[in-house]
């Protein structure tokens, strides 16, 4: 598919105004997101962007069914989880809603200084109305470029609101080194107005 694929905004979506150039990472795996997360992130760093955001990493527990939840926040470092501790039998993760406000206010506050911002993903709680929904609809206007992951399930949700200002890409299991240098390349460039592509 052509990166450079143009698109305009058919839906009207709940965003509003949108990123310089925001790109939904499509993913099946948390694990291929990561990967395409930490390429990202490592390039654009190498280049000397400042970058903000929540990046998620899944921490097993000893003796536990199932992970914790955390997220790093790129600009200060700062790591906040965000699974409540449902003891040692439990089977699943539960979100910690104050912990993520937590660490969306610790964004927020990053926006200011950062080029471009990651966010972990536009997920269940997302979808539904709740989660980072807000930090989300803060991050699309024309200033910043927004990189965040939509899981395969939720891109019709993801679609709904934000409009069709985006790019789609696919978060291969292993993302080539050329692909993750043309993305950082052009999330890097310099802003040159409210025009938005995706992938089509």
């Amino acid at each position: 598919m052509d990166m450079l694929a143009q698109g305009r905004d058919a839906t009207g979506g709940a965003a509003g105004h949108s990123a310089a150039i925001c790109v939904a990472l499509v993913y099946d795996t948390s694990a291929d997101l990561n990967r395409w997360f930490a390429g990202l992130v490592a390039e654009l760093r190498r280049s000397g962007k400042s970058l903000a955001g929540l990046i998620q990493e899944d921490v097993p527990q000893a003796g536990r069914s199932r992970c914790d939840m955390v997220l790093h926040e790129l600009a200060t470092g700062r790591s906040i989880s965000i699974s409540e501790d449902l003891g040692a039998g439990a089977i699943s993760c539960r979100l910690s809603t104050p912990r993520l406000l937590e660490a969306a206010q610790l964004v927020e506050a990053q926006l200011a200084d950062a080029e471009i911002v990651f966010l972990n993903k536009f997920g269940k709680a997302e979808a539904e109305g709740g989660g980072l929904r807000d930090l989300i609809a803060h991050c699309i206007e024309p200033r910043k470029s927004l990189v965040i992951g939509v899981p395969r399930s939720n891109l019709g949700a993801w679609t709904e609101f934000c409009g069709e200002f985006f790019r789609t890409v696919e978060a291969t299991p292993e993302p080539r080194r050329e692909v993750i240098a043309a993305l950082a390349a052009l999330l890097g460039q310099p802003k040159t107005g409210s025009e938005h592509l995706h992938v089509v």
